[in-house]
């Protein structure tokens, strides 16, 4: 059993280290924590790990003298550096001191395994603990390499900002580039992405091309096209020639996907508007498209989504406010059986069509739980952004309303044994929605016919009286405590023409809304 300590300043990076290595607690377990590097050095002094994982930027002493210490008094303890810095002077410190890997923040679970399977290895090699210090011009060039794909694959998604240089020989052509062009793939199974690189080095292309996998998502495959100052043809040509291609391979291999395609750019650092580029171009795939079709679509300006209107949605939120998991897995199913019916229909148009369903579903769990929830739309926004799966993207909005169904569950919303006070506790919540007793009684599933019978009986008041005083109610509010105009508390209060809602407050009141204002002491509203 090999020992290793932790020495970084964020306990959660800390705490998260040690989960992602759980899986390891068989070969390695963590034998202590630090927070800067001279209570590390009073940790390793005590403890003599066999493997230490170290942060760069730390208070007291920073993991630069940190690294220098340890590799004078512990030259043969393999060291794990991990930094949320791109700064490369943090790397030669790194590589002078015998470390066997550095990771940039944030690094997977599979990257952080990596290393210390890396360093046990080193350990159980006598002529790797003779040799841990990068010596060799090979070793050293292997570094740098992997270090700048690193760099490029968080500009891409977006941890990093500053791309810093190029540094090892093999990508050195980068530097002497003139623009770039990125491709991404979304594959709609996971995929072997040595392949398409293997079919592609076979290829004639006329510029250099970078194949990357996304860091969290391994559905998602990067090409980066280089071009210099004066290409001998059209780089978007070249582009788009390298797009059917890919797109031709992935038909043959009956390898279903997409492919989205960026504007041209000058720089490393301008990577990541190219990978929002591309996600906007991935989103324009159809969402009928052929199980083994592929297809590719360059970036376009000003796409709007379609309007969509779902004619069970109102149902969906009864059920979910409800708990009723078993019917809304049913009307989800029903819901992307109604997205397959939309020939045009593109993914974007379902993203943003089930966003807005979501942002209803946290107005549900705002009102009852009484908490800002806004946060928790950035959180889905983020995931959602890198799906580019019909079916993962329906597997992650499925469970997200079921977790909201589970949680409304608890809350007993419609507890009352008694259906009308039900249907009244509805109404009160939805009075702005269009309402008939049709609607309240497949809810309910009850006959309608029944259920007006029983309404009238038990409330000596027909429905729709009942619904029109609840909105009419609503509106006096808005009417005495508000500066919107009449047309939109007419809208708020459920009524879509004006006329009408003025027709209906004067029936309930006995007033028009400008006199019941009046005699309030408010100045009436602006009908215009």
């Amino acid at each position: 059993m090999y020992k290793y300590v932790i020495i970084d300043d964020e306990k959660l990076i800390r705490q998260g280290t040690v989960k992602k290595l759980s899986e390891l607690k068989d070969i390695a377990s963590c034998a202590g924590e630090a927070g800067n590097g001279k209570d590390g050095i009073e940790l390793i002094e005590e403890i003599r790990p066999d493997i230490v994982i170290l942060d760069m930027q730390m208070p007291v002493m920073d993991g630069t003298q940190l690294l220098a210490y340890l590799a004078e008094r512990y030259p043969d303890t393999p060291l794990i550096v991990i930094s949320g810095y791109k700064d490369f002077d943090y790397v030669k410190h790194a590589i002078d001191a015998q470390a066997v890997d550095y990771i940039l923040k944030p690094f997977s679970k599979d990257s952080i395994q990596k290393a210390l399977l890396h360093a046990i290895s080193k350990l159980e090699s006598k002529s790797s603990l003779e040799n841990q210090l990068i010596s060799s011009e090979l070793q050293r060039e292997t570094a740098y390499y992997e270090y700048d794909l690193q760099v490029i694959r968080n500009l891409i998604i977006g941890y990093q900002k500053d791309p810093g240089n190029i540094s090892s020989k093999k990508l050195s052509y980068i530097n002497h580039t003139y623009n770039l062009y990125l491709i991404t793939i979304s594959f709609q199974k996971l995929q072997d992405s040595n392949s398409l690189s293997a079919f592609l080095e076979d290829q004639d292309l006329q510029s250099p091309i970078l194949g990357l996998q996304h860091p969290e998502n391994p559905q998602i495959s990067f090409l980066l096209a280089f071009f210099p100052e004066h290409p001998s043809a059209q780089p978007l040509c070249t582009v788009l020639h390298l797009a059917e291609t890919c797109s031709d391979w992935m038909l043959e291999q009956k390898i279903p996907g997409f492919i989205g395609i960026s504007l041209e750019h000058q720089s490393l650092s301008e990577l990541h508007t190219a990978y929002q580029e591309c996600s906007t171009a991935l989103n324009l795939q159809p969402v009928t498209c052929a199980e083994v079709s592929s297809c590719y679509q360059i970036f376009q300006k000003d796409i709007h989504p379609v309007y969509l209107s779902w004619n069970r949605q109102d149902e969906f939120l009864f059920r979910i406010e409800t708990g009723m998991e078993e019917e809304v897995i049913l009307l989800m199913n029903d819901l992307y059986t109604y997205y397959a019916s939309l020939p045009a229909l593109t993914l974007g148009d379902v993203k943003y069509h089930s966003y807005l369903l979501s942002g209803m579903c946290r107005s549900i769990m705002s009102y009852y739980f009484k908490q800002d929830i806004s946060s928790d739309s950035t959180s889905m926004q983020n995931a959602v952004s890198s799906i580019f799966v019909l079916s993962e993207l329906k597997k992650y909005y499925c469970n997200f309303f079921l977790n909201i169904c589970r949680m409304l569950k608890s809350q007993n919303v419609y507890a009352d044994n008694d259906v009308i006070e039900k249907i009244k506790i509805y109404v009160d919540r939805n009075y702005q929605k269009n309402l008939s007793m049709e609607f309240l009684s497949s809810l309910f599933y009850m006959n309608r016919s029944y259920l007006s019978h029983l309404f009238h009986h038990q409330t000596r008041t027909k429905f729709v009286d009942y619904v029109n005083s609840v909105r009419i109610q609503k509106a006096q509010n808005m009417l005495l405590h508000s500066d919107r105009k009449m047309y939109q508390i007419s809208k708020s209060a459920g009524y879509d023409n004006v006329k009408y809602f003025f027709r209906i407050f004067k029936k309930v009141t006995g007033k028009t809304p400008a006199q019941y204002q009046s005699e309030n002491g408010v100045s009436p509203t602006q009908t215009d």
